[in-house]
């Protein structure tokens, strides 16, 4: 690119000059100044590349940390459901194994086919086995205890966590089926599982 421009102007330039020369006019006697500069286009489109191949790289291990991070978490959420269900089932076989669960057993509760009439119980073998309950699974002993739960249902989902069925439970407080069923919604309610699909054996499953 070539121009005449005044000489106090070169100094001001951007662009490298790639040549330069002075001329002075013969019949005025005014000085020219005509210099060539260099064209930056190819140096700012090399750049450009440079800058969307760093930011495309920078995008593509970004993305692998991401994933890496995702499989990490997965795998330590993995690793811990399993340590739970462990100590799950670790709790469950003590609660099975203590003298009050026993003693439902041998009057006919926890059984796997139902059976058309049980023996009753007494209020002291329910509070054993609700005692037991509660030492066995600690922390949903804490959580109803949170909640403030007066000590008849504190004592209702016990026996619901102790796996007891709805016909069990009827059985128990010689109250209908239909009597339980209305009394766990009701519970799910206090705990705060109200809009939940599951019902309240299972969410006690897991507290």
């Amino acid at each position: 690119m070539l121009d005449t421009i005044p000489k106090q102007m070169i100094y001001h330039l951007e662009s490298p000059i790639e040549s330069f020369s002075v001329s002075t006019d013969s019949s005025n006697g005014a000085t020219a100044y005509r210099l060539t500069l260099e064209k930056r286009e190819t140096n700012s489109q090399s750049t450009m590349a440079w800058k969307s191949m760093f930011f495309g790289l920078l995008i593509v291990v970004l993305a692998v940390a991401f994933w890496f991070w995702l499989r990490k978490k997965s795998a330590k959420n993995q690793t811990i459901t399993a340590s739970e269900s462990q100590e799950n089932a670790l709790r469950n076989e003590l609660l099975r194994q203590s003298d009050a669960y026993k003693a439902f057993v041998r009057k006919g509760y926890f059984s796997v086919s139902r059976k058309t009439s049980l023996e009753a119980v007494k209020e002291q073998e329910i509070n054993a086995l609700c005692e037991v309950v509660a030492n066995t699974f600690t922390s949903f002993s804490d959580k109803l205890h949170e909640k403030e739960m007066p000590e008849k249902d504190f004592q209702f989902c016990c026996l619901v966590k102790s796996g007891l069925t709805t016909f069990e439970l009827a059985e128990i407080y010689c109250v209908s089926e239909s009597a339980i069923f209305k009394r766990k919604q009701k519970l799910k309610e206090k705990l705060g599982y109200k809009t939940e699909a599951r019902t309240l054996d299972a969410i006690v499953l897991v507290l």
